[in-house]
């Protein structure tokens, strides 16, 4: 079952008006701003669906106060993702260095004297 509330004192309200005999397993959440409470109720009367329980599934409807903050610290993240971009991009890039290269030596061949090079 789900149920949205305004305050979360109104879940036990709720509960304590539906002639309940025990509650139990509570379960606190917060997600993304928004509070969510789960429960097990064991109601007085019979329940003809084959279970002696249900579980309740209670959301608190933000308000519009909530709602400013949950908007702020979203731009607040991304306005901070956004600076690390930049900051990133404006980080000097490291160069690597060229590689030295040393002189190529080659294997002159040994002069003949055989021959003279003068005529």
């Amino acid at each position: 079952m789900r149920l949205g509330v305004r305050d979360p004192g109104d879940i036990l309200r709720w509960a304590g008006e539906q002639n309940t005999r025990r509650l139990d397993d509570f379960r606190h959440r917060v997600i993304r701003g928004r509070e969510f409470v789960s429960f097990r109720m064991v109601p007085r009367y019979a329940i003809e669906i084959g279970t002696a329980d249900i579980v309740v599934v209670a959301h608190v409807q933000a308000g519009t106060g909530q709602r400013v903050i949950a908007t702020c610290r979203a731009l607040g993240r991304r306005g901070g993702r956004l600076a690390a971009r930049i900051v990133e991009a404006l980080k000097p890039r490291a160069v690597l260095p060229a590689p030295a290269q040393t002189a190529k030596l080659y294997e002159l061949a040994v002069p003949r004297l055989s021959s003279s090079s003068r005529p």
